[in-house]
């Protein structure tokens, strides 16, 4: 597999298995979204900008508590799924990738963004945050990684992916945590645009059957831009692996929020 990656390609998989992304993927810890309110201090009407909303799982916990959400997202089909779900609260949709946006400044107490301000472009996506904040808002980002499995259904699962999608083996589905924090960290600080960024971090847990495990895997982008034939034989094997495991895989999460204030422009 090459090394060069369209990022805007593999974003652009996830609204083709929009109901698969809303049934299968993890949601977050409510104690995430507890602390994301306790640190920032937002009031409960204060206004959100959500970046890359993808089908609400994090918008809904928002929106639960009273907050007026604005949500970004390019994929269409995401949206309507969204939609359905968020009816009932304060949440409005903008069909449009984030970096191509038309900004509304100083509106918003709280730009937040679960699992998707990867995509954007830190070149641009940093600053048109900081500018859609009012005076002493803040940016709130998050993301589930995944801690690798120390069993043996891990080690089987390992022995599949080489020997049916071997490409996989050298990209792997995550980078580490510690990668992605001072990724991100360094990114927020460098932007010029927010105070010192604090990190929290969340562990977690989910057991997950073998169709739903499959069904989780039909999100990954690196999965599904795999063959089609490629794809269905890792997941046969995948299926196999379970099985003999007795039919569940429990998968170890760690979400990582990072939360910053804007800076002020004096």
């Amino acid at each position: 597999m090459s090394n060069t990656r369209d990022w805007k390609k593999e974003s652009q998989t996830f609204d083709g298995v929009a109901d698969f992304y809303d049934t299968y993927r993890p949601d977050y810890p409510e104690s995430l979204i507890e602390t994301i309110i306790s640190e920032t201090g937002i009031a409960p009407n204060a206004k959100i900008l959500e970046v890359g909303s993808g089908t609400g799982k994090a918008t809904l916990m928002f929106a639960r508590r009273g907050f007026s959400i604005v949500c970004v997202e390019p994929g269409e089909n995401l949206v309507a799924v969204a939609a359905q779900r968020l009816k009932a609260y304060r949440v409005a949709f903008e069909i449009a990738r984030f970096e191509e946006w038309r900004e509304r400044a100083n509106e918003f107490d709280l730009v937040t963004s679960a699992q998707a301000f990867h995509w954007i472009p830190k070149e641009t996506g940093y600053a048109k945050a900081a500018r859609a904040l009012r005076d002493g808002g803040h940016l709130a980002l998050f993301w589930n990684r995944y801690p690798p499995l120390n069993s043996d259904i891990a080690r089987a699962l390992d022995r599949v992916y080489r020997e049916r999608a071997p490409d996989m083996v050298s990209t792997p589905l995550d980078s580490s945590m510690d990668e992605l924090i001072h990724r991100v960290e360094t990114a927020i600080n460098e932007s010029g645009c927010f105070e010192r960024v604090q990190v929290r971090t969340f562990p977690w847990s989910a057991r997950y059957d073998t169709r739903q495990y499959l069904g989780l895997l039909n999100t990954y982008s690196d999965h599904l831009l795999l063959a089609p034939n490629v794809r269905q034989h890792l997941f046969d094997g995948v299926a196999q692996v379970i099985e003999r495991h007795g039919g569940f895989i429990e998968r170890p999460y760690v979400a990582v929020l990072f939360i910053a204030q804007k800076r002020n422009a004096n």
